[in-house]
């Protein structure tokens, strides 16, 4: 049987897995920087994780040593999880205006701070964003919704995230819960 390849035609790979423990989830998490060295990113769904290079000489070796490290995962259980059983978190700020372009830029200060924060504790990723009405919203996917709303409360309060924000729990377009800070 011919091992499953990871990588795209642009030679990059990106891959999560979870694994279900308990009431709670670890994840697993793997990303080339370039055709020879890739950093693997694993630890508690909601906590930072620890991270480790993975390189090789070569790109024919570098993508045989990914691919096993990624069935390896897999043989332990590992498994992504399917967008349709993901949720959605909406953030949403009150403006004082409709929208200007320094709303916009601290829009994009905050996504920046979410995608990081996500990203670093296994739960996530914050890749849209809208403003208008007096109102700017981020959306972040997410694995566990009430966890990932414990987190980024923090994050805001370290990162001094003051703006007054509500968040909303999706899953598709239902709405599950809508969150008052």
């Amino acid at each position: 049987m011919a091992k499953k390849n990871y990588f795209d035609s642009s030679k990059k790979v990106f891959v999560k897995l979870y694994k279900k423990r308990g009431s709670t989830y670890s994840y697993w998490e793997v990303w080339n920087t370039d055709n020879k060295n890739a950093t693997t990113h694993w630890g508690k769904l909601g906590k930072l994780g620890k991270q480790e290079g993975v390189s090789a000489a070569s790109y024919p070796e570098f993508k045989s040593k990914i691919n096993s490290l990624i069935a390896d995962k897999e043989n332990e259980c590992y498994a992504e999880i399917p967008e349709e059983k993901q949720f959605t978190v909406v953030v949403t700020f009150k403006l004082k205006t409709w929208g200007t372009t320094a709303d916009l830029d601290r829009r994009e200060q905050i996504r920046s701070i979410l995608t990081e924060h996500l990203g670093w504790t296994g739960n996530g990723r914050c890749d849209d964003g809208d403003i208008g009405s007096g109102e700017m919203a981020l959306y972040a996917d997410v694995i566990d919704p009430y966890l990932a709303i414990k987190t980024i409360s923090k994050e805001f309060t370290t990162k001094k995230v003051t703006e007054e924000h509500s968040f909303t729990i999706m899953q598709g377009d239902t709405i599950i819960e809508r969150i008052n800070q």
